[in-house]
């Protein structure tokens, strides 16, 4: 046998099981105490090259692979533990830093079917969930940049919220940059978000969503996904990140991951392999939920709620 294939073999499987533990059992591994041992990996390497290709390297060959292992899972939760810290910190300074406050809106024409709404914020801390009277409004807290409401009547209403300033600098632990933003709750709306370091909340129960595209780099995201609309697609597509998504029980939904290094927790639902998820009741819903999850370093959680007991 190959010392490739030894260590190869021997890395997946750790990563596998301790993968498998922490879903189960919330295994957690101090990332502190475990870099005080990478002398390690140098002294099995040492130990490999005096070896010839017998059991014995064998052994010290899966050693380095267990190490190996080990290592990358922690830096998993450490990755997706610091993007919490890091999300979390943002918008939560309450002292004397001076910050601007708006409130932006455009009036609703009760023709409109369908709408589309495109988001762009940067770092900061984004809000959604209160419906409004509107067509859509935005309640603005900043010190970052002052935002902008376009609007665009293209094949359907589109409107833009998105930063005045093109280029921005990074305040640090000063930094505020907080928007709740409302939707008139009627019309069919496909929804775009773009973000950097950020902290999203969505409660998107009270609204008729069709198309929902997140993008984001190192984020701490929740969204509640609704059943208002007969069918909607969701794509996610982040970083280092955290994604906490609540899908109703009343709704079909399927689910489709793709991921470097991420734990996964997905409830309610029935593996079909290949990070591929269905609903029990998929198949014979009239109501359907479609979520593409693409991520890199990142934490994936799915629950499903009951609508009438939330």
């Amino acid at each position: 046998m190959k010392s490739g294939r030894v260590f190869w073999g021997t890395l997946f499987v750790i990563i596998g099981l301790l993968g498998i533990l922490h879903n189960f059992f919330n295994l957690a591994i101090s990332w502190d105490a475990l870099w005080k041992l990478w002398p390690l990996l140098l002294v099995f390497l040492g130990i490999s090259a005096f070896l010839k290709d017998s059991k014995s390297k064998w052994i010290v060959i899966g050693g380095i692979g267990l190490l190996a292992g080990v290592v990358i899972f922690a830096s998993v939760q450490r990755g997706c533990s610091s993007v919490d810290r890091i999300i979390y910190n943002i918008d939560d300074n309450h002292g004397t830093a001076h910050y601007s406050e708006q409130e932006l809106n455009f009036h609703y024409d009760t023709t409109a079917a369908m709408a589309r709404f495109y988001f762009e914020g940067g770092a900061g801390h984004f809000e959604m969930g209160d419906t409004t009277s509107e067509f859509v409004s935005a309640s603005v807290r900043s010190n970052v940049s002052e935002y902008m409401l376009d609007y665009e009547a293209e094949d359907m209403p589109t409107f833009r919220l998105h930063m005045a300033d093109e280029s921005v600098s990074w305040r640090g632990s000063k930094m505020r940059n907080h928007v709740m933003m409302r939707l008139h709750p009627d019309p069919l709306w496909d929804v775009n978000i773009d973000a950097g370091a950020a902290k999203i909340e969505f409660d998107l129960r009270p609204y008729r969503i069709g198309n929902l595209d997140v993008d984001a780099g190192a984020a701490s995201i929740e969204i509640r996904l609704g059943s208002r609309a007969d069918t909607s697609h969701v794509r996610i597509e982040t970083g280092a990140s955290s994604v906490h998504l609540y899908v109703p029980t009343g709704v079909g939904c399927e689910l489709r991951t793709e991921s470097a290094l991420s734990s996964k927790h997905v409830h309610g639902f029935v593996s079909e392999g290949d990070g591929f998820y269905r609903s029990e009741n998929f198949g014979d819903n009239p109501k359907r939920i479609f979520i593409s999850v693409e991520s890199g370093l990142s934490s994936i959680t799915v629950d499903r709620y009951d609508a009438e007991t939330w």
